[in-house]
């Protein structure tokens, strides 16, 4: 119940209230962007996965194509801001940003509907479809998820492969389910798929890829041969706490922008992710 003020003031006061109202949903929908670009910080959050988001080790900053693509549109919106980062388990990132830990979900998430009821997810930036890594020379002969029945595989938490490997496994003939192993981190799964602990991983093509490039003697390989499950469904983005459609309307007009004049391709580039039109193209 409102005070008792004289009529005019209360008409007034009601006018100041309902417009409040009114501003409020917008004024929150600015929050990120005003608040990077008065605090000077934007903090993301990543699972530490080069060449995509990941702590440098030297320089301490944030590293990988992601984080450039964020310096990048920064720099478009005028906004004189450094980036921030901050390692956590992968299915820690949405918590996160969810609590106010971090800004932004600043690695490589397949936009899903159950994430979507919970954040606010910006277009796709690249497509990042899983591969199938097995034991250098493919000993076991696995070329397909079927092929892991009654064999070791696995991924790390919080990610779809653990659900496509579920899936996978409840499709095998009785007596011969995939024994699934889950890890904390995809370096973990590297470290046991290398010292043949493991007999197959689904993780992501990109960060296989990647980890051979600076690691041939790592032990194992991507099978050439394998169908990711679906490549249009592998689209990766940023996401922000539900309601901040301002930086999601900002991020998508300005990464459309990146992509059309080749900028984007050039960041991928410069990352070891070619061709860059498989990353960028469904």
């Amino acid at each position: 119940m409102l005070p008792a003020f004289p009529a005019a003031r209360r008409c007034c006061l009601v006018a100041l209230i309902a417009a409040a109202a009114l501003v409020a949903p917008q004024a929150y929908a600015e929050g990120l962007l005003a608040k990077v670009q008065q605090k000077g910080v934007l903090v993301i959050g990543t699972s530490n996965d080069a060449p995509l988001s990941y702590i440098d080790s030297t320089t301490k900053k944030a590293a990988g194509v992601l984080p450039d693509i964020l310096r990048e549109f920064l720099k478009r919106q005028n906004i004189k801001a450094s980036i921030e980062v901050v390692a956590m388990p992968f299915a820690s990132l949405i918590p996160a940003v969810q609590s106010d830990r971090i800004d932004l979900m600043g690695d490589a998430m397949y936009i899903r509907p159950a994430r979507q009821k919970v954040m606010d997810f910006t277009d796709v930036v690249f497509y990042n479809p899983e591969s199938l890594d097995v034991a250098k020379g493919n000993p076991l002969n696995l070329h397909s998820l079927a092929d892991l029945c009654g064999h070791s595989a696995g991924s790390y938490e919080g990610t779809v492969y653990i659900d496509m490997l579920k899936k996978a496994s409840a499709a095998c003939a009785a007596g011969k389910p995939i024994d699934l192993k889950q890890y904390p981190t995809i370096q973990n799964v590297f470290a046991d798929l290398a010292a043949g602990r493991l007999d197959a991983a689904v993780v992501d093509g990109s960060l296989s890829a990647y980890a051979l490039k600076q690691n041939p003697s790592l032990g194992f390989e991507l099978v050439g041969d394998y169908q990711p499950e679906d490549k249009v469904g592998t689209g990766c983005a940023f996401a922000v706490a539900k309601g901040d459609t301002n930086f999601v309307e900002a991020f998508n007009k300005t990464y459309a922008a990146m992509k059309a004049d080749g900028t984007a391709a050039k960041l991928f580039e410069k990352w070891g992710l070619t061709p860059t039109g498989f990353f960028l193209n469904p």
